[in-house]
């Protein structure tokens, strides 16, 4: 009984400590009604969705931490960022892609 109490204790503040890393928009529903979600790539989201209303690209710097603590730029990425309409009533969805596969969506709640 005391170890499944230890269990449940180390489970439990384990979840608690992880809550504020989660996101819930992994999935979002298109115009259309098909769900897209995170890990799909841009192809599958079109074939889906069809085009977005607005796409913008940027190059992010990726950056490594050297054992000494340094900090140094590595390369770089590319994000796109696409805004889809979802419909009246609903709040627009930005879709964040980094190399080409679905890495984040937010619901943009100002229009």
């Amino acid at each position: 009984m005391r170890r499944m109490f230890a269990l449940y204790c180390a489970i439990a503040s384990t979840a608690v400590s992880l809550a504020p890393y989660a996101s819930a928009d992994d999935v979002v529903r298109c115009r259309n009604g098909r769900l897209v979600n995170v890990g799909m790539v841009s192809a599958e989201v079109v074939a889906r969705c069809g085009e977005p209303r607005s796409r913008t690209v940027e190059e992010i710097p990726v950056r490594a931490r050297l054992p000494n603590g340094a900090v140094i730029q590595t390369g770089t990425t590319k994000a796109e960022r696409w805004i889809y309409r979802r419909g009246q009533g609903q709040f627009d969805a930005q879709l964040t892609f980094e190399d080409d596969k679905l890495v984040r969506i937010d619901l943009l709640t100002e229009r």
